[in-house]
């Protein structure tokens, strides 16, 4: 019996080691990361449907080990708040606008200075030289961007009838709540600025609290929002940049040999989004038409009335809207593109 107790501890621990040396031999298996993507895109939007897809292609690549829980139509809250859940890591990712990227870093808001770019040309020309500058800010402030795209341009949308800026400027005017630099923009083109939370805007119209808004015809049309503002002057306001962004902590914790392909899929459906979205709007204008959407012709005279009125403002909102330095490099790659 002594020899046995012996024994018994020698035997545990050689069954023990052999264990282990089995276990280290086999294949590891890969944590499963589970990831919150929330997006303002009405659900079953061409926003939505690409993000869907973008969940399946991650899904084959890792094997199964990066899941995409897809958040649509607000639930995750407006824009600024997913940004906030992001911060305390309730999210993970986002499908975002230049609206809620500002909140990050206001260097986003060079690219959305309204009246700037005469065609969506200028436009993607001057985002393609910025975004080496504009992505090193965000990764600065704990956010990577996966793929770059817009939201489309927005259009004003009022209960009443109008046509200039004065028009405009008599009217209580949506912003979403918390974003100050919306707000400090509106106040410099003297517009009267209403914050309020994207859950709260129908009813609002309804209430008259407020009786216009700036947003893209994808989302007029995708909220119904139209039906309470049945007006929309055809004069696009500001193009809004949009961008597929993911927390670089959580981004670090996926192995690097599946971040290449997983990005190259991400910047791939955030193209997918960009063409469905403006070969989309003229779309949804004409379908909005058919329901009751009174367009606003926007001859040459009011144009240049709303440029100028615009451009007049650039000098006050350069640092105050926008850091003056990345205003002013938007302007300069706008020009050098005009040149050509």
């Amino acid at each position: 019996m002594r020899r046995l107790r012996v024994l018994a501890p020698a035997l545990l621990a050689a069954t023990l080691l052999a264990t282990i040396a089995i276990d280290s031999a086999a294949p590891q298996r890969r944590r499963v990361n589970k990831l919150r993507l929330g997006t303002i895109a009405p659900k079953n939007s061409i926003y939505h449907e690409a993000l869907l897809r973008l969940r399946q292609q991650w899904r084959e690549i890792s094997g199964g080990t990066v899941e995409l829980a897809i958040y649509p139509g607000g639930v995750a809250g407006d824009e600024i708040t997913m940004l906030r859940k992001m911060r305390a890591g309730q999210m993970q990712a986002a499908l975002i606008s230049g609206s809620g990227m500002s909140f990050l870093d206001e260097g986003i808001s060079a690219l959305q200075v309204p009246m700037m770019f005469r065609s969506i040309d200028e436009f993607d020309f001057v985002r393609s030289k910025m975004a080496p500058t504009l992505e090193s800010r965000l990764a600065d402030k704990g956010y990577s961007v996966l793929g770059w795209g817009d939201a489309g341009r927005a259009y004003f949308f009022s209960v009443n009838e109008f046509r200039t800026p004065e028009d405009v400027r008599q009217m209580k005017l949506y912003t979403s709540k918390g974003d100050e630099e919306m707000l400090k923009l509106y106040d410099e083109f003297g517009f009267r600025a209403v914050p309020l939370d994207l859950t709260e805007l129908q009813a609002n119209l309804e209430t008259g609290l407020v009786e216009v808004f700036a947003v893209p015809p994808l989302l007029a049309a995708g909220y119904q929002w139209f039906g309470s503002a049945p007006n929309m002057l055809d004069l696009p306001f500001v193009s809004i940049v949009g961008a597929l962004l993911i927390s670089t902590e959580v981004w670090n914790g996926i192995p690097p040999d599946l971040q290449v392909d997983l990005q190259q899929a991400a910047a791939s459906v955030a193209a997918e989004i960009e063409t469905a979205v403006r070969a989309q709007e003229e779309k949804a204008i004409t379908e909005m038409q058919r329901y009751g959407l009174n367009v606003i012709e926007a001859d040459e005279d009011l144009v240049s009335q709303w440029s100028r009125e615009m451009e007049a403002a650039y000098p006050d909102i350069r640092d105050r809207y926008a850091p003056g330095e990345l205003m002013d490099a938007a302007m300069r790659w706008r020009d050098e593109f005009r040149s050509r």
